[in-house]
């Protein structure tokens, strides 16, 4: 008869079951960047890109207030840039509340070193989505900007990362970055165009207001 012996896992690595109840079954938002993208599965990560002014941050606050009021719960907006005012300013443009969004940003003349790591120590772990504004501007380096989206990958609530375009028009950083989303959306003046996504048929647009900006 055979012997049946266990067969060792290597340090580092998983086998699980492909059986559970998570399914990649999108929850419908009246955001425009939801309609894009065909609604949004909860829990998983979407790069938002382009060029300056082109409304990234406008949409991405758009869909964050609706996915916290929705949760009945509290989204968390990383801002790299410092300005509280500027970030208040972004929900109004599309009707949309701030109340169930907090702010986390850098102490103005801290002399403390602080990055995205201690940014997102201030999260908790039951938050209904975060946003982080914006990738090149809390990940300087491309090795911090891959260590700053695997991290992200590994929290449970939505997370909503606004990334810079180059003067190429593309994603500014490694390409590695768009791997490492879940889905990609680019922000026109005109339209919002969907280049990849795990859970809805893409290249898709949609047409925007092109007062939202």
């Amino acid at each position: 008869m055979w012997e049946i012996v266990p067969h060792e896992v290597p340090l580092g690595i998983v086998v699980e079951s492909l059986d559970g109840d998570r399914s990649l079954r999108p929850t419908e938002f009246p955001a425009l960047l939801s309609k894009a993208l065909g609604g949004v599965v909860l829990g998983l990560k979407v790069l938002v890109g382009g060029a300056p002014g082109a409304g990234k941050s406008t949409l991405c606050a758009e869909l964050a207030s609706q996915i916290a009021e929705n949760l009945d719960g509290l989204g968390y907006w990383l801002d790299a840039e410092q300005n509280r005012d500027l970030v208040r300013e972004l929900f109004p443009r599309t009707g949309s509340s701030a109340r169930n969004i907090r702010l986390v940003s850098r102490i103005r003349g801290n002399k403390c070193k602080v990055g995205w790591r201690e940014a997102l120590q201030a999260v908790p772990r039951d938050a209904a989505v975060v946003v982080v504004d914006s990738l090149q501007r809390w990940g300087r380096s491309y090795t911090e900007q891959t260590a700053l989206l695997d991290e992200v990958a590994t929290l449970t609530p939505t997370v909503l990362v606004v990334s810079h375009f180059n003067k190429a028009g593309q994603f500014a950083g490694p390409m590695g970055n768009e791997y490492d989303a879940d889905a990609t959306a680019i922000v026109r003046t005109t339209s919002v165009e969907v280049t990849k996504c795990r859970w809805s048929p893409c290249p898709r647009t949609v047409s925007r207001p092109a007062a939202i900006s």
